[in-house]
């Protein structure tokens, strides 16, 4: 394939990929297509899905709506069915561009970092003209990124396995409450992961979920919070009040806009609990290091 041609196979993948809406007819269609687009013989398969991953990835680093983010989550499921290493290729890009999906976070120290723009520029800041964006353009497409990966983890589709479904979405929350300190960055990831993963996890994991959410609000939160008087972040403020109005006003009972597509291919509904707990309990810090193995 020379190089025009390349171009333009690259084209039709994006292509493909900004058409996907949120219906089962076009999911299917986008997904077969998709797959013929994988079989082409000019083209050798590998090449097709980096090309597919790198496609995908790259339009969902801007802020798409949340139905075609919970489609594109049905179209990669049904390409994994077909092409089980599409979703290994996928998962390490995206880990490679928001290392939150992992999850994981690098602390800054002056020993490890030659300088602050080194340490940004490792944990997935952007270098433009010799300059590091800005933390608020940074924060968003985090926030985008970590929208693809939790619409990916809570997808559950009729006939079709995911292969990294709500067991390794429990599990990314369950290592990130773990490991992870209270800061503006994993403050942003939790938040969008929540809002977009927090009502099909509540629906798997029940009483486990409503736990997690205490561990959140009494440990996570109240860190977020100390260090909200000490940094005068306008953005950790907002993402600190939005959390806490989502386990307050239990939001994970709620269906996210764009969750049902047409003719829905999500599995079975399951009535939600209606009972909460009024109050938390509030420990006095947080280290990152609640131990939560016993749930997943």
């Amino acid at each position: 394939m020379h190089g025009q041609d390349f171009q333009r196979h690259e084209q039709q993948f994006a292509r493909r990929i900004r058409q996907i809406s949120g219906s089962k007819e076009n999911v299917r269609t986008k997904g077969n297509a998709l797959i013929k687009m994988f079989n082409d013989p000019l083209c050798p398969q590998p090449i097709n899905v980096a090309i597919f991953v790198k496609k995908v990835v790259s339009y969902f680093e801007v802020d798409q709506p949340s139905k075609v983010t919970y489609a594109c989550g049905h179209v990669i499921v049904f390409v994994a069915s077909q092409v089980p290493y599409a979703m290994d290729l996928l998962l390490a890009e995206l880990h490679r561009v928001c290392i939150y999906t992992v999850p994981k976070h690098i602390d800054y120290s002056k020993s490890a970092f030659k300088s602050k723009e080194d340490y940004y520029k490792m944990i997935g800041y952007r270098e433009e003209n010799g300059k590091i964006e800005r933390t608020e353009d940074y924060l968003k497409r985090l926030a985008c990124y970590m929208k693809l990966y939790a619409a990916l983890v809570q997808t559950e589709a009729d006939g079709v396995k995911n292969p990294h479904g709500l067991k390794e979405g429990w599990a990314w929350l369950a290592r990130f409450l773990n490991a992870l300190p209270a800061n503006v960055y994993t403050a942003v990831a939790l938040e969008v992961f929540l809002q977009v993963a927090g009502f099909a996890l509540f629906r798997k994991y029940r009483s486990q979920f409503r736990k997690i959410l205490k561990v959140i609000s009494g440990n996570f939160l109240v860190a977020l919070k100390a260090q909200g008087e000490k940094v005068k972040e306008p953005k950790l403020k907002q993402v600190i009040g939005n959390i806490q109005y989502y386990v307050e006003k239990n939001e994970f009972l709620q269906e996210p806009e764009g969750w049902r597509m047409q003719g829905s291919l999500l599995s079975g509904s399951m009535a939600p609990e209606l009972d909460y707990p009024d109050s938390y309990h509030h420990p006095s810090n947080y280290s990152g290091s609640y131990h939560y193995s016993s749930y997943y």
